[in-house]
């Protein structure tokens, strides 16, 4: 082998092994290609490799926690429970990737997510109330037009916001109260540019179905 050229790490063999850690290791400093076939084969070993990419999220080393984090999101639903017992712990910054994480598994996440809306940590909820909006699932909409009524003012901004991203019409009705009587000055304006994204989004829809919207609706009364 020339000097100066490094060692391609064996990941067909750790794959064979067993050497879920071994694999993971080996992303610091990996090549793209490298870093795509261990993410391959952490994927194809699935729920047995979880709780070592669980671990590894946390990790500052860029690539580890970036594969570890897609990984995740492709095992999907075997990934979700230890997701979410990772998710409760008190750590900020694997908190938020965590949320993201749950957010691309989507729909076998959404009810831990929802339940996680109800948490007594605000900083848990506000990261639930993110994650709804990001996955666009109309169950959501109830639930968020409950955290419109929670006692922390972040969290009734950031329910305001996913349920602007969420564009139903179910949730215009609690939108509308919410900017004219939230006691948050802040609040209120947030939801009255989620109203604003939600009508717009209405009329958009009745313009394609060839109907004329109502201009009463535009804007938020």
């Amino acid at each position: 082998m020339a000097e100066g050229t490094e060692r391609r790490p064996d990941i067909a063999g750790m794959v064979q092994r067993g050497e879920i850690q071994g694999l993971i290791a080996a992303l610091k400093g990996a090549d793209p290609d490298t870093m795509t076939e261990i993410l391959d084969a952490l994927v194809g070993m699935g729920e047995a490799a979880v709780p070592a990419l669980v671990q590894a999220v946390r990790e500052e080393e860029h690539q580890v926690h970036l594969v570890a984090s897609v990984a995740l999101g492709e095992i999907g639903r075997p990934a979700v429970l230890p997701l979410v017992r990772a998710f409760r712990e008190k750590d900020g910054l694997t908190r938020v990737k965590i949320a993201d994480i749950l957010a691309d598994i989507g729909d076998p996440a959404l009810d831990e997510i929802l339940g996680a809306l109800r948490d007594p940590d605000e900083e848990i909820r506000v990261l639930s109330a993110i994650a709804l909006g990001e996955m666009r699932n109309p169950r959501a909409i109830d639930h968020l037009i409950v955290a419109l009524r929670d006692g922390s003012e972040t969290v009734r901004a950031q329910a305001a916001i996913s349920l602007g991203e969420l564009g139903s019409s179910g949730g215009e009705e609690a939108l509308a109260k919410a900017a004219e009587a939230d006691p948050s000055p802040a609040v209120r304006q947030v939801a009255v540019n989620a109203l604003i994204r939600v009508r717009g989004i209405k009329e958009d829809r009745e313009v394609s179905r060839g109907r004329s919207p109502d201009p009463d609706q535009s804007m938020p009364r």
